[in-house]
C-alpha cells in the first residue's frame, strides 16, 4: 500500500468515524493484567496486557501466559441478554452506562443498517441483539432529567449517527433523537411519574439506575406487544443494599430474567489501583458494591444480625412432639400479602420450618389454605396472630376451626420491644448458635429479612419502613407472645 492509499484509507476511517461513530466501537473485554490493584502485593502475574479470550460463562484464558480466571466483559453481558428483561449490575466506571447508550442506538436504527452490523461484527454479538431489522423506537430514563442532561444524553449523542434530528434534548422534559432512518429515542425521567411511561409502544426501554418497581412494570408493558424485542434492561450499581432488582434477577429469577455483572477493575480502560485506592476507606459492603456491582447488607437493616450462612437450615425434623411444639404465627392482609410462619421450638431454640404467603384472598381462603399446607404438624399447640385484627380472628375460629390468640401489643412488648426480642433470638449464644433458625424453603421470609428496613422519620422515633414486612411481623408476634408465655412458667 502506498502513501497515498494510506491517505485515502485514513480519510475514509476519518469519515466513518465522524458520521457512524457506532460502527467502530468496542465493548471492552478483560486484558490479561492485574487487575486487583494490590500492584507487587498480587499473587496476580503481571500479564501481557493482551486482550483474553473467553473460554465458559465468565471464566476467560489469556493462552500466551497460560493464565485461566473468572473475570467480567463488557461484551459478554450485552451478548447474553434476557429475552423479558436483563439487569446489567455494575461497579463504578464499568461502563455500564456506555453499554445501554450503544444498544439503545443500535435497537433504534435496526440491523438493517450496514453500521449496525458492523458494530455486532466487531464485538462478535449475535444477531439477537439487534432482534429487528428495521427502525425501531427505544425509551431511555434517566432518574432525573438532570441525570439525563448531564449523562444519558451526551453519551446516546456520541453514538448517534450523521444527521440525527434532535428535539428538546436539552430542555428539563421529554427529549428524542430521530435517525435518519426514522428510528427513535426518547429520552425519560423517572421524576415525570409512572404515567409517562404508559402508552408508548417499543422495541427496548432502558433504565439507567434503579427506578421505582411501578416504573420498571410501566416498562415491561410497553415492549410485551412488541412482536421483535429486547425488553427492558435495566443498568446500576446497587447502593441501597437488597432492593427489587436483586429479588427479580438473582434471588428469585424468572424464565426471560437474566443478570450479568461488570467489573470496573475489569474494565482495561480503568487504572485498578487508582480505584482501589480512592474506595479504600470505604465499608467492605460499599467496596463490594462499587467494585463488582453486589448486592450487599448496607446500612438501615433492622436485622443486620441475620447471616444467611448461620441461621439458614435445610430443614428441621420434628417428628417427636414430646419434644417440640408447634405453633403457627399469623399476619393479616389481603391487598398486602397474609403470611403464615409454622414455628416449632423445643422450648429453648425456635425453627421457622415453613411458610404461607398470599395475596388477595379471603381470610376464611386463607384459613382453609393453612391448614391443608401445615396438616402434618397438627395439632398446633397454639396459632397466634395480629392482635389488631379481632373479626379476622374469629373468622378463624368459627369459620376455619382455628382457634388463636393475640400477640402482645404494648409496654414490653411493644414494636421496638419486639423487634428486639427477635433480635435476641438472632444473637449467637455461648455455645456458638443462635436461638432463631429458618428452613431454606422459607424464600419470603428470607427475601424480608435482607430487605426490612429502618424508616426515615421527622420527629426521631425509630420505627421500620412499612413494605417487606409482613412475614417479619409474624415473626415478632410469636417472639413477643412466647416470651411472655414463658414468663408465666
Amino acid at each position: 500500500m502506498n502513501l497515498l492509499d494510506i491517505l485515502e484509507t485514513r480519510k475514509q476511517l476519518h469519515w466513518i468515524q465522524n458520521n457512524y461513530p457506532l460502527s467502530i466501537s468496542r465493548l471492552w473485554v478483560p486484558h490479561c493484567v492485574r487487575w486487583d490493584g494490590l500492584g507487587e502485593k498480587s499473587d496476580r502475574p503481571v500479564g501481557c496486557m493482551q486482550p483474553m479470550k473467553q473460554i465458559g460463562r465468565g471464566y476467560y484464558e489469556c493462552s500466551t501466559c497460560n493464565i485461566k480466571e473468572e473475570r467480567t466483559s463488557q461484551r459478554e453481558a450485552i451478548a447474553n441478554l434476557g429475552k423479558i428483561s436483563t439487569g446489567l449490575f455494575g461497579g463504578n466506571r464499568s461502563g455500564k452506562t456506555q453499554a445501554g447508550s450503544m444498544l439503545c442506538v443500535a435497537v433504534a436504527a435496526g440491523r438493517g443498517e450496514w453500521w449496525v452490523r458492523e458494530w455486532l461484527r466487531l464485538n462478535d454479538l449475535p444477531d439477537s441483539v439487534v432482534p429487528n431489522a428495521n427502525p425501531s423506537t427505544v425509551i431511555a430514563s434517566a432518574l432525573s432529567y438532570g441525570d439525563a442532561i448531564a449523562y444519558i444524553r451526551p453519551k446516546l449523542k456520541q453514538y448517534l449517527p450523521a444527521g440525527t434530528k434532535y428535539t428538546r434534548w436539552n430542555a428539563q422534559d421529554r427529549g428524542m433523537a430521530t435517525l435518519p432512518n426514522g428510528g427513535k429515542i426518547y429520552s425519560m425521567s423517572a421524576d415525570s411519574g409512572r404515567e409517562k411511561y404508559q402508552g408508548q409502544s417499543c422495541e427496548l426501554v432502558w433504565l439507567d439506575e434503579e427506578h421505582p418497581y411501578e416504573i420498571f412494570e410501566e416498562a415491561q408493558m410497553r415492549t410485551i406487544d412488541s412482536g421483535i424485542s429486547n425488553g427492558v434492561i435495566l443498568t446500576m450499581t446497587p447502593l441501597k443494599g437488597f432492593t427489587w432488582p436483586a429479588n427479580l434477577f438473582l434471588q428469585d429469577p424468572k424464565e426471560g430474567f437474566v443478570a450479568a455483572k461488570i467489573s470496573g477493575l475489569d474494565n482495561p480502560y480503568i487504572s485498578s489501583k487508582k480505584m482501589m485506592s480512592t474506595i479504600a476507606h470505604m465499608s467492605d459492603e460499599s467496596k463490594r458494591s462499587r467494585l463488582f456491582g453486589d448486592f450487599t447488607n448496607q446500612a438501615g437493616l433492622v436485622y443486620p444480625e441475620f447471616d444467611r450462612n448461620v441461621h439458614v437450615i435445610d430443614s428441621m425434623d420434628i417428628s417427636d412432639r414430646d419434644r417440640f411444639d408447634v405453633f403457627v404465627s399469623i399476619d393479616f392482609g389481603v391487598v398486602n400479602p397474609f403470611a403464615a410462619l409454622l414455628i416449632g421450638t423445643d422450648g429453648e431454640r425456635y425453627f421457622v420450618l415453613d411458610e404461607f404467603f398470599m395475596k388477595e384472598k379471603t381470610t376464611i381462603q386463607n384459613g382453609h389454605a393453612i391448614q391443608a399446607k401445615f396438616h402434618r404438624y397438627k395439632p398446633f399447640n397454639f396459632v397466634i396472630c395480629d392482635p389488631e385484627s379481632k373479626d379476622a380472628r374469629l373468622i378463624l375460629n368459627r369459620q376455619c376451626n382455628l382457634s388463636n390468640v393475640p400477640a402482645p401489643k404494648s409496654g414490653k412488648y411493644g414494636l421496638i420491644e419486639s423487634i428486639n426480642l427477635v433480635k435476641s433470638s438472632l444473637t449467637i449464644q455461648a455455645d456458638g448458635k443462635p436461638l432463631l433458625f429458618v428452613a431454606e424453603k422459607c424464600k419470603n421470609l428470607l427475601m424480608e429479612f435482607r430487605k426490612y428496613r429502618w424508616a426515615k422519620t421527622t420527629n426521631g422515633t425509630d420505627r421500620p419502613k412499612k413494605s417487606d414486612d409482613h412475614g417479619m411481623d409474624a415473626l415478632r408476634y410469636f417472639c413477643s407472645w412466647y416470651h411472655r408465655y414463658k414468663s408465666h412458667f
